[in-house]
């Protein structure tokens, strides 16, 4: 039975390589570590690009690293994917784009290395829109970003008058609308990941923004989404928690979401929603994440490895998750996605198959628990730890 047909997002990490030091990073792909670890060629990409069209997926989604380190690359990509018919996003800290003052100069390297330094943020930004961009992404957190002026010396986090800098550009450029398409959804958005003591200096960072592009409160669904308007369009914010997952499993519990095992068995995950009840009446659901060393995960938060594009075919890969096989070196993720994915079939459970999973460990297997913190950090466990993958199973067994 095809249980997994992804058609959403393929989510490539086009560089390990990044401008910032963010001790949050979900990639472990900090400034510190450039140039350590190896990347996609660009025929692999184009082959991904292909196969994602093939199987129909809407959109590419370039990520890293700082995908603006290989600007060139990107824009050819970019252009790549709009042949295909695939609509292109990127997410970005805004650094390499917006760059002036000391700021610039003291990363001089990265801009020249990208082909940025010669460029305006103006002409960037055409660039990027002429190659056919469709939807970009802002991080803008306390992790990402800084009050610090452009002046300051500050090099490794964006100055926020960098960023007010770069969204007034593709605010000028038409980007604050919404897409026709609701996989697509708000073409400008804001991410910010903060919680616990650094929550306060986040919404600091974010207050500062919104007030230098003077804009006023349009929408709020919840504290975790609001949306912002000016004159010249919108910007959809998402407030996003600290999952103890990449760098940040290294943080203090004071810094991270603080969900208590209760709390876990009511995770929601858009991946297990009825297609029904997906984007554009059920046409795009499900992405797939592509790391720089060619693991694929179906979450852009590393949970679920189920394979890598250096070893075989998307359809290969998605084959293996409908039909696992435990000649694979991925049987063991495999098999738990594909049981979630039944699991989520019951029509009492759907969107919360994992906090559901996470009940039925807690019956027999408590102790594999007691550890868990986060709500995402829970996730991904049961995405790569073989212990509970195996204790999942055991008492799922359908």
């Amino acid at each position: 039975m095809v249980m997994f047909q992804p058609t959403a997002q393929l989510k490539i990490a086009l560089t390990p390589d990044c401008n910032n030091d963010c001790p949050i990073c979900l990639n472990s792909t900090t400034r510190s570590k450039n140039g350590k670890q190896s990347e996609l060629s660009l025929n692999k990409i184009k082959e991904l690009i292909d196969e994602g069209a093939n199987l129909g997926m809407i959109g590419t989604y370039w990520s890293g690293g700082e995908p603006l380190v290989e600007y060139h690359k990107l824009l050819y990509l970019i252009e790549y994917s709009r042949q295909k018919y695939m609509l292109p996003t990127i997410v970005t800290n805004g650094g390499l784009i917006g760059a002036f003052d000391k700021y610039k100069n003291l990363n001089k390297s990265f801009l020249e290395k990208a082909g940025l330094y010669d460029l305006t943020t103006n002409e960037v930004i055409k660039r990027l829109k002429d190659a056919g961009l469709s939807r970009i992404y802002f991080s803008i957190d306390n992790n990402h970003s800084t009050l610090s002026k452009a002046s300051s010396g500050v090099y490794n986090a964006v100055p926020v008058e960098v960023l007010t800098n770069v969204i007034g550009e593709f605010l000028n450029e038409g980007y604050g609308q919404k897409h026709k398409l609701d996989a697509i959804g708000y073409k400008l958005r804001v991410s910010a990941t903060s919680s616990g003591s650094w929550s306060n200096s986040t919404n600091k960072i974010l207050q500062t923004l919104i007030n230098s592009l003077e804009m006023k409160l349009e929408y709020s669904s919840s504290q975790q989404t609001k949306v912002y308007s000016n004159t010249k369009g919108k910007i959809l914010l998402k407030h996003l928690e600290i999952a103890d997952i990449g760098d940040a499993a290294s943080l203090d519990t004071n810094r991270l979401e603080n969900k208590a095992i209760e709390q876990l068995f009511n995770i929601s995950c858009p991946h297990f929603i009825e297609r029904k009840n997906a984007y554009d009446n059920g046409k795009y659901h499900g992405d797939l994440f592509v790391d720089f060393d060619g693991v694929v995960y179906t979450c852009g938060n590393h949970a679920y490895p189920i394979g890598n594009v250096l070893e075989e075919s998307l359809t290969s890969i998605i084959e293996g998750v409908n039909n696992p096989t435990k000649t694979s070196n991925f049987y063991l993720n495999r098999k738990t996605f594909n049981a979630l994915l039944q699991l989520s079939s019951d029509s009492n459970v759907q969107s919360k198959a994992i906090g559901h999973a996470l009940r039925l460990v807690n019956e027999k297997y408590p102790n594999l628990l007691t550890n868990l913190k986060t709500q995402c950090g829970a996730c991904n466990n049961l995405g790569t730890n073989k212990e509970l993958q195996k204790a999942f199973l055991k008492v799922y067994d359908k």
